[in-house]
């Protein structure tokens, strides 16, 4: 089932510079996504596997992460380059996240800055 307070989640998570991802940040006010449940090992375990597939190739196979502690789980599939804002360079993932038996995905679009760190695209 597609919640729709997910996509709103995961972009604040993907937006979140990695220091509050870390800490849990105040995140967790969307009741009804997976990411709701996430802790802060949940979520740096999923923005370690976005900065893998950011690092990868722009088309490839999904990558998976999963904190067995928790029963948090995601994968993160290169789905692709944006040149819509060209001249930066920007990666579409797919984004899925998981948590018990509450699911949800989406496509997020992140570009990279001039220091090389990419953000979730505005």
């Amino acid at each position: 089932m597609k919640l729709l307070a997910a996509p709103l989640l995961i972009a604040a998570v993907l937006a979140a510079p990695l220091s509050a991802l870390a800490q849990g940040g105040d995140l967790l006010f969307l009741k009804n996504s997976p990411a709701a449940k996430f802790n802060s090992a949940d979520f740096a375990l999923m923005r370690g596997t976005m900065d893998k597939a950011l690092a990868g190739a722009p088309e490839g196979p999904a990558l998976e992460w999963k904190n067995d502690k928790t029963e948090a789980a995601g994968s993160v599939t290169p789905a692709g380059i944006d040149t819509a804002a060209a001249p930066r360079t920007c990666r579409k993932l797919r984004i899925a996240n998981s948590y018990k038996f509450t699911k949800d995905e989406g496509v997020y679009t992140f570009c990279q800055n001039s220091t090389g760190k990419w953000a979730l695209k505005p």
